[in-house]
């Protein structure tokens, strides 16, 4: 068995050379079924007209609010993998919206329109890691200068793609053989983007990757509230997206050394009002086929227009 440790960054149509542990199912990498570009999408995120410029911040204020959906949440969905469940398990939960009653938790918050602030924070590398068979975390902001190291924990073939949702083009492709193996993405993703993070080897698998030129954005906690500080004195346009639910905006003006709230709300299009009396969602089982390489539908991919607001 060799075990192949890749420590340089593998674009687009990088491919690896390495032989796999026997104890779990075979598969490779096939150019021929792995395009390098998918059809583009409309992205939450985009590249700006303008440079972003550090200038001091002195007497910065701050946007603080929560994020509520309007209509059914989707429910959590039980996937069965029909391979590697040495690995994977027989049975894997999906947890897809984090909520506390109509509040949501986990979805991303973030200035779009801000050209100028304080610096990027010092601690520029970051980490999403293939465990279980699952992308862990789900939504992970990095900036346009970060390393992205990508990693796994399973004894399994992983081939992950980082898909630029705008432009559809795979921007990185890490291949992994074994447990421990790391790739570090350095400088790859270079502008403002909405990046989607796939597994060709089991199709269920997705993760989304923020990346921003800015240091205003926050992710909603578990009750659904979120703070976004050193803000300089302005009005600006400010953005929430979960990848299940879609996304809303809003426009907020901050005064200096003041804290100016906004209740951000997500409506589904085509679900019905959410009302105490609704009972907590059962979640659905989904079978996967063996041996599957194909991405699976994406109704909560949040790059395109029928799945930025998906119906459940």
């Amino acid at each position: 068995m060799f075990r192949c440790i890749h420590i340089s960054i593998l674009i687009v149509i990088a491919t690896a050379a390495c032989s796999r542990d026997d104890t779990v199912s075979a598969g490779t990498r096939d150019s021929e079924t792995s395009p390098d570009r998918v059809a583009p999408r409309p992205a939450v995120i985009t590249a700006p007209a303008q440079p972003y410029r550090v200038v001091p911040v002195a007497a910065g204020g701050s946007i603080a609010g929560t994020l509520d959906v309007d209509g059914l949440i989707p429910s959590d969905t039980i996937i069965r993998p029909s391979l590697d469940q040495n690995v994977c398990g027989t049975q894997i939960l999906e947890r897809r919206v984090a909520r506390s009653g109509t509040r949501i938790g986990g979805a991303l918050v973030w200035l779009t329109d801000i050209r100028s602030g304080k610096a990027l924070p010092l601690e520029r590398r970051f980490e999403i890691t293939n465990d279980d068979c699952i992308l862990d975390p789900n939504i992970l902001v990095i900036y346009t200068t970060s390393t992205l190291n990508v990693g796994t924990e399973d004894r399994a073939l992983h081939t992950n793609r980082f898909i630029n949702v705008g432009s559809g083009l795979v921007q990185a492709i890490a291949p992994f053989n074994d447990a421990g193996e790391v790739v570090p993405l350095d400088h790859v993703f270079k502008e403002p983007s909405q990046i989607e993070v796939v597994c060709e080897q089991h199709p269920w698998t997705r993760a989304w990757v923020a990346v921003l030129d800015h240091p205003y954005s926050a992710k909603t906690s578990a009750n659904g509230t979120f703070n976004i500080p050193d803000i300089p004195p302005g009005r600006y346009r400010v953005r929430a997206w979960h990848p299940h639910l879609g996304f809303t905006d809003d426009s907020v003006t901050v005064v200096a050394g003041q804290q100016a709230n906004v209740g951000f709300r997500i409506r589904r299009p085509g679900a019905p009002p959410l009302t105490p009396t609704v009972p907590a969602p059962v979640p659905a089982a989904v079978d996967t086929p063996a041996g599957s390489t194909a991405r699976p539908p994406a109704p909560d991919s949040a790059g395109a227009a029928d799945s930025l607001r998906t119906t459940d």
